[in-house]
């Protein structure tokens, strides 16, 4: 009976670590709910985006990926990246002004395109979650992996916000002449990280999914890292989405350098999924192609950028406004929809 009670109890405890509520974060009745996000940051570059991030009043600051280059297997040389960032002037300034959440993408996980194989990510988990300020007794602590969920309350609506983990259970992707090929069986998120998802995805009280990690979601027809390289996950996701039929979802990605929208139908949802890309806060792929996507609306843009989620109460439902901006403000880009 004992060792039956003790099973029981890890089991449980497993599972409440896995599916337990991150955090939710409370917004007075003002007319419109602003969420600003971005990635690649340079921790040793300039940062000229915070104050014109901070000009827009956002209620909540993303962080999607890239948030530092750390590219180390030595833990103390992770720890001092984070310590330089952590006290850019701008940056603590902005801490001040929002609640700042975040997922990692590989910079920031340890190494270059790495997946599960990285032999340093429990550690590195640790340092990520020191960074945002996570406490010691948080769920996130015990996870394997970084993802995580937030409720915004507004109004009368939930928002509902998801940041995955596309590195810690990410299987091995083969890369010929700079290529990558495709992983028709691997994973992504891994068994775990699906079934906390789809739990989140059943929730029915929100109005509003942003679904958030740091590779592209939709983009296919590049060859650098994206969900599409592993098709099967990605018709998954999107296969999700169409199951639990949510009044709304849109995506955010960071991680390429560069900013763009794109979209596609999923068969039985009444609404095309959006997947918003924006990088990079602090340096951009210059001089990069028009290279195709045939999901693009718009652009390729390769300034400095950043991106915003506007979010408005209608008769209709909410009218979501996502924009690309730079570091002067201007806009690059702007996509509406009313969910």
């Amino acid at each position: 009976m004992r060792k039956l009670t003790l099973l029981t109890l890890l089991i449980s405890l497993t599972f409440s670590s896995l599916f337990a509520q991150d955090q939710t974060f409370e917004f007075d009745e003002k007319k419109t709910l602003t969420l600003a996000f971005g990635s690649c940051n340079r921790q040793n570059l300039d940062q000229p985006l915070w104050q014109p991030i901070m000009n827009h009043k956002p209620d909540l600051f993303m962080f999607l990926g890239d948030n530092i280059y750390g590219d180390t297997d030595d833990m103390k040389v992770l720890e001092e990246k984070y310590r330089v960032q952590k006290n850019q002037v701008d940056y603590k300034k902005l801490r001040k002004e929002m609640p700042v959440v975040g997922v990692w993408d590989d910079h920031d996980y340890g190494k270059n395109d790495a997946g599960k194989e990285y032999p340093y990510k429990e550690e590195s988990q640790q340092l990520f979650l020191d960074f945002f300020d996570v406490p010691e007794n948080d769920a996130r602590r015990e996870r394997a992996g970084v993802y995580s969920s937030y409720d915004l309350k507004w109004k009368s609506h939930t928002i509902k916000v998801i940041l995955l983990d596309t590195r810690y259970h990410r299987d091995d992707l083969e890369r010929v002449n700079r290529v990558y090929q495709k992983n028709e069986e691997g994973t992504i998120l891994g068994a775990e990280q699906w079934a906390w998802l789809e739990s989140e995805l059943s929730d029915e009280e929100a109005s509003l999914f942003i679904i958030a990690s740091g590779i592209q979601f939709i983009p296919e027809d590049h060859d650098y890292e994206k969900w599409a390289n592993f098709p099967q996950e990605r018709q998954r996701l999107f296969d999700l989405v169409q199951k639990n039929q949510p009044k709304g979802a849109l995506f955010l990605s960071g991680d390429r350098h560069i900013a763009e929208i794109s979209s596609i139908q999923v068969e039985e949802l009444n609404y095309p999924l959006i997947d918003i890309t924006s990088s990079g806060l602090t340096h951009v792929w210059e001089n990069a192609p028009q290279e195709p996507n045939q999901h693009r609306i718009g652009k390729l843009i390769n300034e400095l950028n950043y991106g915003l989620v506007k979010i408005e109460e209608t008769e209709n439902g909410l009218r979501v406004v996502s924009e690309i901006r730079g570091k002067d403000q201007e806009l690059y880009q702007v996509f509406g929809m009313v969910y």
